[in-house]
C-alpha cells in the first residue's frame, strides 16, 4: 500500500505540471500572435524603406556618409539578441552555437548583450561586455531601441567599432526560428538588394527607354544624413521584434510538448498503480484463501 500512496502522489505531480504547462501554452500563444501581427505590420514599412535607400546607394558615391564607409582600425561588436527568461527548448542552445561560430571568425571583438541569458553566457564565455539591455518591455515600442542605436552609431562615427553584427533568432514560422547574423553596420550597397518586383519593374523601364537617373532634393548627402541613421534604428526594431516573436513561438511548442510528455507520464504512473493495486488485491485474496484452509 505504500508504493500504491508513491504512485499516486507522483501522479498527482505530474497532472499538476501539467496544468501549469498547458496554461503557459495558452498564454504563450496569446503573446505569440500579438509579437507576430507587431513584427508583420512593421515589415512593409521597413521594406519601402529599403528600397529608397538602395536607389539612392547606388546611385550615388558611398563617401558620401560615413556609416558607408569601412572602418578597419576599430573593433567588431557582436549584439547577441536573447530572451531573460527560459523554457524555451533549444532556442537559446541554438543561438549560442551561432555565438560559438562568431567567434571563430573573429579573433578579437566585444559584445552587446540584449536578455539575462546572452549576458550570462558572454560572462561564461569571458568575453567583454560593453553595455547590457535587460528586461526589455513585453510590447517593445520604437522609443525602446533608440539607446542602443545610438550607442552603436555612435561607436562606429567615432571608429570606435569597425563593426556591428546582429546575432538573433528570425521568426520562420511557428515552428522554425532560425539563428542569423545580420551586419549592421557598415551599410554596404551590396546589401540593399532590389525585391524582385522593383527588379522587373526596372528593367521593364529600361527596354521602353525611360531614364534610371535620380534628382535628389534638396541632395543625396542631406537625404542619406536623416535617412541612414533612421534605417539603423528600424532595423534593430525589426530584429527585435522577429526575436520576441520566435522567443514566444519556441515557448509556446515548448510547453505544448512538457503538457503532452506529462499526459503521457501520467498515463504509465496510471498503468504501474492499477498494477501495483491488482497484485495488492490477489495477495490479499490468497493471504484469506489460505487462512480459510488452514483453518
Amino acid at each position: 500500500m505504500a508504493n500504491s500512496r508513491l504512485i499516486k502522489r507522483r501522479i498527482k505531480s505530474a497532472q499538476n505540471i501539467a496544468k501549469i504547462t498547458k496554461a503557459m501554452e495558452m498564454v504563450s500563444a496569446s503573446k505569440m500572435r500579438r509579437a507576430q501581427e507587431q513584427a508583420q505590420a512593421s515589415q512593409p514599412y521597413a521594406h519601402k524603406l529599403l528600397e529608397i535607400l538602395q536607389t539612392i546607394a547606388t546611385s550615388t558615391d558611398p563617401k558620401l556618409h560615413p556609416l558607408l564607409e569601412d572602418h578597419p582600425n576599430g573593433q567588431p561588436v557582436l549584439i547577441i539578441v536573447s530572451t531573460d527568461r527560459g523554457l524555451l527548448g533549444p532556442l537559446n542552445t541554438n543561438l549560442f552555437k551561432a555565438c560559438l561560430e562568431f567567434e571563430k571568425k573573429h579573433a578579437e571583438f566585444t559584445t552587446i548583450v540584449l536578455g539575462r541569458k546572452a549576458q550570462e553566457f558572454a560572462v561564461r564565455m569571458g568575453w567583454n561586455i560593453t553595455a547590457s539591455f535587460l528586461e526589455l518591455p513585453e510590447k517593445i515600442g520604437f522609443n525602446d531601441i533608440v539607446p542602443l542605436a545610438q550607442m552603436v552609431r555612435d561607436g562606429f562615427l567615432g571608429k570606435e567599432f569597425s563593426s556591428v553584427h546582429v546575432l538573433h533568432m528570425e521568426f520562420i514560422n511557428t515552428l522554425t526560428q532560425e539563428s542569423k547574423v545580420t551586419e549592421l553596420l557598415p551599410l554596404r550597397q551590396s546589401d540593399f538588394a532590389l525585391a524582385t518586383r522593383e527588379a522587373e519593374s526596372i528593367s521593364e523601364e529600361s527596354e521602353e527607354g525611360t531614364s534610371s537617373e535620380y534628382i535628389f532634393e534638396p541632395g543625396a548627402k542631406e537625404i542619406l544624413d536623416w535617412l541612414l541613421p533612421y534605417y539603423v534604428e528600424v532595423e534593430i526594431y525589426q530584429i527585435l521584434l522577429d526575436a520576441r516573436a520566435s522567443e514566444h513561438s519556441a515557448r509556446m511548442i515548448a510547453m505544448q510538448n512538457a503538457s503532452k510528455n506529462a499526459g503521457e507520464v501520467v498515463e504509465s504512473l496510471k498503468l504501474e498503480y492499477n498494477k501495483t493495486r491488482q497484485a495488492a488485491i490477489t495477495q490479499e485474496l490468497i493471504e484469506i484463501t489460505t487462512t480459510k484452509e488452514n483453518s
